[in-house]
């Protein structure tokens, strides 16, 4: 699940940074297996977060972006691996 909360203030009024003309791809998995990856609607709409919810696991990640194109396109993030094992353990 992945939903987009605005801030209410519109696109970003700086700069974009020039090192990343097409967005960038953000690792918050620290190199955990497993983990999973998705594509963010890019560039946002506005200055907001978007609210990243893994289907398997239920783990929450909250990402800003503003609206420009140095946002994030792309989200890994490990998976709670504690809420795995239990739901297969229930199984």
């Amino acid at each position: 699940m992945i939903e987009f909360k605005p801030y209410g203030t519109g696109k970003a009024k700086c700069a974009p940074n020039p090192d990343y003309p097409e967005g960038i791809d953000v690792d918050v998995s620290l190199g955990s297996e497993p983990a999973c990856s998705t594509t963010l609607p890019y560039p946002a709409p506005e200055c907001g977060v978007y609210i990243v919810e893994c289907k398997l696991c239920r783990l929450r990640i909250a990402i800003s972006s503003v609206g420009r194109p140095d946002d994030p396109r792309t989200l890994k993030m490990a998976c709670d691996t504690k809420v795995l094992a239990r739901a297969a353990a229930k199984a």
